[in-house]
């Protein structure tokens, strides 16, 4: 069973990079979800004032220009962190979003948050410790592959942008929540959720018809191949 705080601060984060420290925030989305059914969402650009390398143009999209007119960090931080205020964060790999989001408070001599929060990759690695690799889903505990694993793919997008992201990611936390306190109607095969009976690697799922094909990890040392 997942506790469940009593105000949920679903976010994510499009950086320049990957170093919380070095590197800055471009984009960021909260969603804050309380006990009582409210809803509330907070997203904007955020100008990096430094160019965006191409590597993270080809990922998220976003270019320089897109960020012409945005607010500077010093101009949105404040909002941010009143949004945030003591609700808990969930995030897919929460360390790495937290590490930028401190990291910019702290510049900002503003209150950090710690390192406290709900990490739906901790999660996903707890309940499919070898979740199977769907055709799309780009590794095995992405959120990208929780997606296709939850049958989500026909109502969000794998944009790797920040607002769709978060969409993505309330979604993927109920059907985990479902999933951990045996509610959820979904069943998987074994080999779906933990890996080749042969050798105990993540499986590759891919498509042949009507049939859903696993192939080991580890192919061609090992040859385990199921219908499932």
């Amino acid at each position: 069973m997942i506790h469940i705080p009593d105000r949920l601060i679903f976010f994510d984060v499009e950086t320049t990079g990957l170093d919380g420290n070095r590197d800055r925030i471009i984009e960021i989305c909260l969603l804050s979800l309380s006990k009582g059914g409210e809803v509330a969402i907070y997203e904007t650009l955020i100008d990096p004032e430094r160019p965006i390398p191409a590597n993270i143009t080809e990922i998220t999209g976003l270019t320089d220009s897109d960020l012409i007119g945005a607010p500077t960090e010093p101009e949105v931080v404040e909002a941010i962190r009143e949004f945030v205020g003591f609700g808990t964060p969930v995030a897919h790999n929460l360390p790495f979003d937290l590490r930028f989001l401190n990291a910019m408070f702290r510049r900002n001599n503003l209150l950090e948050l710690g390192a406290a929060g709900i990490d739906t990759l901790t999660i996903s690695r707890t309940l499919f410790p070898k979740l199977c690799i769907y055709p799309e889903g780009g590794g095995s505990h992405r959120l990208s592959n929780l997606m296709y694993h939850f049958g989500l793919q026909d109502s969000y997008a794998n944009s790797h942008r920040a607002k769709d992201d978060v969409m993505l990611l309330v979604e993927v936390f109920r059907h985990l929540q479902d999933y951990a306190a045996g509610t959820s109607e979904m069943l998987f095969p074994e080999a779906v959720t933990h890996g080749c009976p042969t050798c105990g690697s993540a499986m590759y799922l891919t498509l042949s018809g009507d049939q859903r094909i696993l192939t080991c990890k580890k192919q061609p040392s090992c040859t385990a191949k199921l219908v499932v």
